[in-house]
Order: C-alpha cells, then structure tokens, then sequence
C-alpha cells in the first residue's frame, strides 16, 4: 500500500512550508510518495525553497510546476494524475502531518480493508501552539451534510478519486467538502481514532479572511451539499447557519449549513402527550399549569392551523391522561387554544410507556411526536423540520435541543456507554457551538434521543414494537433507539428545534 501525498503550493511562507514538506517526507519515510505542485508562485524565496527541495534529488519527491495560477483543485488533480501511490492524501501547504497518526491509519486502514479513511487532528496558530483538539465521531452522514467535520488526514483510494473525477473546478475553498460528499455516495470513510495532523489556522486562506471565512467558499459549500442531496434523488433547501461570534457582533456564516429535505407529499402528525392532570411547576416565582402551558406553547409554536390545513396536512394532539383525571377537562383544554385532537385515560397504575404506547395506538398519524407535558417548545414551524428530517427511510428518530428553565441546555442528543447513559451537553450556554464539531448548531446523529420529545414515522415505530414496557419509568427511549440503530437506522438530534 503506498501513499502520495498532494501538496499545493502558492506563495507559502518558506519557513512555515518548510514543517509542512518536512513533516511529510517524515511519514513518507522513503517508501511514500510526496508530489508539490508550485501553482504560479511569485514570490523569490517560495521558488527557492522549491529549487532547494528540486536539488535535493529525493527518489520519493516530485516538484511539479502550472504555467499559470490555476487555483488548488487544478493543482491537486494535477498532482494526483501524476501519483504513483494506489492511495491519494491531500496536505495543505501551510499544515503538519503527524508521522505516527499516519502509520496508524495505514495500519487501520489494511486491517478494514478499507478504501478512504480519515483522521482526529488538532487546530495550531500560526506559531504552531495548540488552538484546540478536534476528536471526531466515526462517519455520520447527517453531520458531513451539515459540517464538512473529516477534514484531515484523509487517505482515499486513487481508483476513487479517479472514478469521481477528482476534484471539481470551480468549487475552490470547499473543493475537499465537495469530494468528501460525492466520496461517501459511493463508499463509507473510517474513523480512525489517532491524531494525524495540525491543521495551521492563519489570519488569511483561500477560505478565510480572520474570523470570517470566506463568501465564494460558503457558497461553494452550500452549493455541493445542494448537488449531493440531488445525486440522492432529494430536492433540498440548503442554508448556511448564521452564528454571533460575540455578544454585540453580526450574525455571519460559520461554515455549517442546514439541509431540509422538501417533502413529496403532505403528512399527518400526532402528537402525544403523556400527562397529568394539575401539575404544577414554579417557574421564575409563577406557579404554571404543565399541562395548560405545554398546550399553550404547541398551539404558539405550530402557528395558523389553518395554513397547516392549507397545505394538506394535519395535526391532532392526544392527550393520555392518569386513570382518575377528568376527560372533559383535557378535552377544554384542547378546544380552548383551537387545537384538534383527543383525551383518553390510562388503566391504574402509571407507567410512562404504556401511555406512550397507548397514545400511539390511537392516533391517526403518520409521524409520531411523543413530547413531554413540561416541554414548552420555542422553535416556530419546527413540525415542518421534523417531517423533512424524516424523509429517508433510513432516520429511525428527530430530537431537538433540550434546555432547563434557565435556557441552560440539558440535552443536545444522549450518548449511551456500558455503564450509562447520559444526556450531552458540553457547554451550558445554548448561545454558543456546543464542542468543535458544532452540535449546538449542526444537525446530527446521536445514540439516542430524549422520551420528552422524540418524533418518528408511525411504521418505523411498529416495526420497533413501540416502547417496551419493560422500563416504566426511565430508558425506554434509550431502549427504543439502540434497537434502532441496531437496525442499521440513524437517531438524529436537529438544535435548531428548542424546548
């Protein structure tokens, strides 16, 4: 198995150039291969220094020169046409491979018999001292649409890159986003759990000037993930996330982008509350009503009923009471904020699955939505998110962002160990990107999804035969979910759905 690496070049600082060539040859260790591509460099000591590497006559370096500017995806497909390796990896000329990371890809690679893999790395500043560490989930399609999270190291299969076409022209500053995408229509990456690489972030790149990356990039991305969702038979609305870096500052696009999928036809949803009737919460010193405020908050949040209507779809709310509440009550409930729907009582005895299930049992739709009677929802029209989430066959399940009282998060997707199962949440702030792989703003997959409010297409549910009522009070979602997945379905948390 050989590797060549691909190196464009533009005017690079000599010095910092210099770590990156290095580094590379390191891992190269005489048997790989490292191709750099000058791309019309103008500047003296860049072409030195490329002079420098030309007469240093190594077996295993190639020096490769376009006649004219020809921007980073003409210089890497140039570079790869000319690779002997049966493995192509891409390096940026200002960044660091790391030797060890390297190997132990290759070694992953062999065992897996795998055609692309792809690598944790770290962020360093333009003096080299570590920004931040980037430990990446193995392959998550639903975030790779949303965040163009591989990045680097990258090892991929020439036979691949070749059959794809390489890199495509005119997509410069999210050419990687766009191979990363067309790559896994075809073949699945590996994660291998290894840092290989420091990816050397500086004031100014093709895809960044500072802080803000760069318009032509952001469009570019957009406009892949628009073409990818489309090569799947999907007409999607892609939009970059907007995100205040600072309290006073411009919303601006922050490199994720939010893919709905437009439904083929309308959808009835059901949306089933287990609850209580007269539970009270204090909240900021005001007694609430749950069950009449969580009304109150689906009514605000789903909108006009009649525009629903209009658009041929339906929604109903079943309420599933305790044994002993009062039918008529729940029923005024529903009337009195205008929302269609029915009340029922469970048998003596509570159990938080069973009302669940019996709720499921007699609704009329075709999306379940099982929500929580302390859930106050705050994202408008998020039905219409939840429907275009559930388009593929293969999303067992839609969760949204969880937040307490205080607008702290609770949950942003449950990640499920041996031991446990806990509710993520790495940052308090819900203002803020969550972790570096922005899952307080990027939709994703997650292990499991919260009971208080977890939507799923009615079959998907039947064929999971509901909830078992084997867990009562607790874990019945997280049940639920792990035997999803272990149905090859995917659990998908979308943030920009609050509660």
């Amino acid at each position: 198995m050989r590797v060549s690496f691909l190196v464009p070049v533009y005017n690079t600082d000599p010095a910092i150039l210099a770590l990156c060539v290095n580094s590379v040859l390191k891992a190269a260790n005489d048997y790989h291969e490292v191709i750099l591509v000058d791309d019309a460099t103008d500047r003296d000591d860049t072409k030195a220094f490329l002079q420098r590497c030309k007469d240093a006559d190594l077996d295993n370096l190639q020096i490769l020169h376009n006649r004219e500017n020809a921007g980073v995806s003409f210089s890497l497909n140039a570079a790869a046409t000319s690779a002997s390796g049966e493995f192509l990896s891409p390096v940026d000329h200002d960044d660091v491979v790391v030797s060890q990371g390297f190997h132990q890809m290759l070694r992953s690679l062999r065992y897996h018999a795998a055609p692309w893999a792809y690598s944790d790395e770290v962020q360093v500043d333009a003096k080299g001292f570590l920004i931040q560490r980037l430990y990446k989930p193995d392959y998550s399609p639903q975030l790779l649409r949303s965040l163009m999270y591989i990045n680097h190291l990258q090892i991929f299969s020439k036979t691949i890159f070749e059959k794809l076409g390489g890199y495509r022209e005119g997509f410069e500053g999210s050419q990687d986003y766009d191979l990363a995408l067309r790559m896994c229509e075809i073949s699945e990456p590996l994660h291998v759990e290894e840092i290989a690489y420091h990816w050397r972030i500086l004031e100014q790149t093709q895809s960044r000037v500072g802080e803000q990356l760069d318009l032509n990039a952001i469009d570019h991305a957009r406009l892949a993930v628009q073409e990818h969702c489309h090569r799947l038979d999907r007409v999607a609305e892609v939009s970059p996330v907007m995100f205040k870096r600072h309290a006073h500052s411009t919303p601006e696009p922050i490199g994720v982008y939010r893919t709905r999928l437009v439904p083929t036809r309308p959808y009835s949803v059901s949306i089933i509350i287990p609850c209580r009737l007269g539970t009270t919460k204090v909240v900021d010193g005001v007694r609430l009503v749950l069950l009449d405020h969580c009304v109150q908050a689906l009514k605000r949040s789903i909108g006009n009923t009649e525009d629903v209507s209009r658009k041929g779809s339906s929604i109903e709310v079943v309420l599933v009471l305790n044994y002993d509440d009062n039918l008529d009550e729940a029923r005024e409930a529903l009337t009195r904020y205008e929302l269609d729907g029915v009340a029922i009582a469970d048998q003596p005895g509570f159990d938080f699955s069973r009302k669940c299930n019996l709720g499921a049992q007699v609704s009329q739709g075709e999306v379940l939505v099982f929500l929580n009677d302390d859930a106050d929802i705050q994202t408008i029209g998020w039905v219409d998110e939840v429907i275009s989430i559930l388009q593929e066959d293969d999303v067992a399940c839609v969760g949204g962002m969880m937040q307490n009282v205080d607008r702290s998060v609770q949950s942003c997707g449950d990640n499920v160990g041996r031991d446990s199962a806990v509710h993520y949440a790495p940052q308090r702030s819900a203002g803020g990107i969550g972790d570096p792989m922005h899952r307080y703003l990027a939709d994703h997959e997650t292990t499991s999804i919260s009971g208080a409010f977890l939507c799923c297409r009615k079959p998907v549910y039947l064929d999971l035969d509901g909830f078992s009522e084997a867990f009562p009070n607790s874990f019945q979602d997280v049940d639920f979910c792990l035997r999803a997945r272990a149905k090859g379905m995917r659990c998908i948390t979308a943030p920009s759905i609050r509660l």
